[in-house]
């Protein structure tokens, strides 16, 4: 067996031994956060969130600020910009449908690059998206 396919078929026996060790782990969790215990501690947090140790063992629930965003405009448009409070600060975001944007490329070249200047690409780390073992298996016979 080939030096790659041995690797690819240890690959897949650890991904495969890694799901299984990550239902086990979801399962113990639900199951301890499931007993009275766990639960009595959970209590007090309950609707501020935080964390709680007892015993060595620590819970907690996370909390997410969250800002209605049309509340914030309409009360931030009703003060001039130099007194908003300094916690305020306003952020802008553009979005570009990548399709639309070649079509519009392609229909207005001469306009085209001005946008294209704004471009760039962002590439991930390379990874193994998929092994197909039993492929691998067939072509060793």
């Amino acid at each position: 067996m080939t030096s790659m396919k041995c690797l690819a078929l240890q690959l897949v026996g650890a991904k495969s031994k890694k799901a299984e060790i990550d239902r086990t782990i979801k399962k113990l969790n639900r199951e301890l956060l499931d007993t009275k215990e766990v639960s009595a501690m959970l209590a007090p947090i309950h609707n501020e969130g935080g964390e709680r140790t007892v015993d060595g063992i620590t819970v907690e629930m996370k909390r997410d600020h969250i800002w209605d965003q049309v509340i914030l405009d309409e009360v931030s448009e009703a003060i001039p910009k130099q007194n908003w409070p300094s916690f305020l600060t306003q952020q802008t975001t553009y979005k570009v449908d990548m399709r639309a944007f070649k079509d519009y490329a392609l229909a207005h070249p001469a306009e085209a690059k001005k946008w294209h200047d704004a471009h760039s690409i962002k590439l991930g780390d390379p990874k193994v998206k998929t092994i197909n073992a039993e492929k691998l298996l067939k072509e060793e016979e």
